[in-house]
């Protein structure tokens, strides 16, 4: 009975194991491509995959326009951003998976400004 059991889960645990070595490819393919991540950070609130021109926020500030479409959903969920050694240009990640689109940095404050009454 057992090992009956233990058969009819394993057809789920390879696909569990398989599941995360894709997600882990991405980061190791862009890692063999010369990328290095410079940042770690994690999205506010529900990550919902992207769709074009929306915007997703990350916690430390910077925010991801997504220039392409793909659905996946999480809360909160790790963002890389990796810088290419040589070229200096950027590729994110998040939650393991490569997304396309432009990284924003909010616009730098005034010397001085405070918002303070």
């Amino acid at each position: 009975m057992f090992l009956k059991g233990f058969l009819r889960l394993l057809p789920l645990a390879f696909c569990l194991a398989f599941a995360r070595s894709a997600a882990a490819s991405d980061l190791e393919e862009l890692a063999k491509q010369g990328y290095a991540v410079v940042e770690q950070t994690e999205v506010r609130g529900q990550y919902e995959g992207c769709e074009f021109d929306r915007v997703i926020q990350f916690l430390d500030g910077l925010s991801l326009q997504c220039t392409s479409y793909s659905y996946h959903y999480a809360y909160q969920p790790e963002v890389l951003i990796m810088q290419h050694i040589s070229r200096k240009d950027f590729r994110v990640l998040i939650d393991g998976e490569q997304i396309e689109g432009r990284l924003v940095r909010p616009p730098a404050l005034p010397p001085g400004f405070t918002l303070d009454k």
